[in-house]
């Protein structure tokens, strides 16, 4: 992807880096983070399939901002093609473990019926205690 970006977009001019953030946060990333929620919905054998994507969507794509178009600023004006690798192999490390955080975070709507309950019970006991 990097290879093809560096060719249809040569340079490091301030135009181009922003094209090329665009293109890779905002055609890229949806895509992967769809393959993401949607595969691992599966695999864990879920009923609704795109439940934690719908979800967890917006939260991610933004955190996902957050990281890599600062990262991706850095790799397309200042990191070697050579060491582009290396640096993103780094990134990737680290993105991959906010991703998996992520994906553990319980949001209120992903919570099963009998979870709300039992939330809703402890509440109750814990008003009357006091």
């Amino acid at each position: 992807m990097y290879k093809w970006l560096d060719r249809v977009f040569p340079g490091t001019t301030k135009i181009v880096i922003v094209k090329k953030l665009i293109l890779d946060q905002f055609v890229l990333t949806p895509y992967l983070l769809t393959v993401f929620y949607a595969g691992m919905s599966m695999m864990e054998g879920t009923e609704d399939t795109f439940l934690e994507l719908r979800e967890k969507f917006v939260p991610t794509f933004v955190r996902s901002c957050i990281f890599w178009l600062p990262a991706q600023a850095l790799n397309f004006s200042l990191v070697a093609p050579r060491f582009r690798v290396i640096y993103m192999g780094v990134c990737g490390l680290i993105w991959v473990n906010i991703l998996c955080w992520t994906k553990r975070q319980s949001l209120p709507l992903a919570m099963k019926p009998k979870e709300i309950e039992t939330t809703a019970t402890v509440a109750a006991i814990q008003d009357t205690e006091t």
